[in-house]
């Protein structure tokens, strides 16, 4: 079982080249699902075939669903979203206004996801394609556990006991709705669904995150910042996708020159792969399978390309220490500039530019040495 989660900025081309990968492995005899979790879903457009909230066959060995994030929110969160409607109606809220406030922040995202640990139990695909939301989305999820561990596992214990002493006294002198047994069994069923989601998606040898980017300024920064982030909560990438690449006499590859180096540069020793500015739109089957050989060639889409940390931050003597790997020993004079949020490393002709996690920001640079092959910056 494999399950390969592709994300990046909006409109850089995730769906198209989810479907790509998932219609070149169907080809090679893999039998494999694309699942949209995008609320912005383009699945059945890139298609041309109408894809329902349920896995639909496309062709043999290919299936595909697109989440329906209202089914989604009832089948995961139902007991949970009765309760709080009931809660808000006995405080007097609308019916209709109850219904939209009962849905808390991450519910969609989550409902979404849980699909895939659903998909993974039933054991009917080889490879699991994820065409999930743009970076932003796809972070909160994945950052969700660490968030609610907490609670989870401190306050969601204490306050079932509480509840449990306090409401045969509280039907008496209140007609407020308290949760039942069932609603937190519900709730503690679903993050169990979760967590396991979660160390799934933290397990290389199963899963891998492929992002998609353009040669482009903005589009390079917000890719910077998802890798950061992705590596720091364990996810691993096992690709750069760089979609759109002009031909050399194509006038807009002068321009992308400049962002492929650092693309090479900066995501180092992560593997690249370049996809060219196509004249056409990618839609249909055939045309999705031609992209998906074009893009991997002669490698199987499904291999696991990467599995060791380019970076990792840690803490040492009451310092943080951010350690990255080195493409060489240089020779050259080293410098480390610090700027807001970014970090610029100078060995001669050699520059890279990394995102910082918040952690970082505010720290100052102690010290900055080479311990072959990983270069280390003391933040203090």
């Amino acid at each position: 079982m494999r399950i390969i989660l592709y994300t990046g900025k909006g409109g850089v081309g995730k769906t198209t080249l989810s479907a790509a990968t998932a219609a070149y492995l169907s080809s090679l005899g893999k039998k494999v699902l694309v699942v949209s979790v995008d609320p912005a879903h383009s699945l059945s457009d890139v298609l041309e075939v109408e894809v329902g909230p349920e896995p639909k066959a496309i062709a043999e060995n290919f299936f595909a669903q697109e989440i329906d994030v209202y089914f989604s929110v009832e089948k995961y969160w139902g007991k949970l979203q009765e309760y709080l409607r009931s809660l808000l109606k006995w405080q007097g809220v609308e019916e209709v206004l109850a219904e939209e406030m009962s849905i808390l922040p991450g519910m969609e995202e989550v409902s979404a996801f849980l699909w895939i640990n659903s998909h993974v139990e039933e054991g009917k695909y080889d490879v699991i394609i994820v065409d999930s939301a743009p970076t932003g989305e796809t972070l909160r999820f994945l950052s969700l556990p660490d968030a609610a561990s907490w609670w989870i596992t401190k306050v969601l214990p204490l306050q079932r006991k509480l509840i449990k002493f306090i409401r045969p006294v509280a039907k008496v002198a209140t007609d407020m709705p308290l949760p039942e047994e069932e609603t937190y069994d519900a709730l503690e069923d679903l993050f169990r669904q979760v967590y396991n989601l979660y160390y799934l998606l933290q397990n290389p040898k199963i899963s891998s995150v492929r992002i998609v980017t353009n040669p482009e300024k903005m589009v390079l920064r917000e890719t910077e910042k998802a890798y950061t982030y992705l590596h720091l909560f364990g996810f691993p990438v096992d690709a750069i996708l760089v979609n759109r690449v002009a031909e050399k006499e194509n006038f807009l590859a002068s321009i992308q020159q400049k962002y492929l180096e650092e693309i090479y540069q900066n995501f180092y020793p992560t593997p690249i792969f370049e996809v060219p500015y196509l004249k056409e739109e990618v839609l249909g089957l055939e045309k999705l399978k031609e992209l998906g050989r074009l893009v991997y060639g002669d490698k199987d889409p499904s291999e696991v390309f990467y599995q060791d940390k380019p970076f990792e931050v840690f803490e040492r003597d009451g310092d943080f220490v951010l350690k990255l790997h080195l493409r060489e020993v240089p020779k050259e004079k080293l410098e480390v500039f610090h700027s807001g949020d970014e970090l610029t490393i100078r060995i001669g002709n050699f520059k890279k530019h990394f995102f910082l996690p918040r952690v970082l920001i505010h720290k100052e640079v102690k010290s900055a040495k080479i311990n072959p092959p990983y270069l280390e910056i003391t933040f203090g």
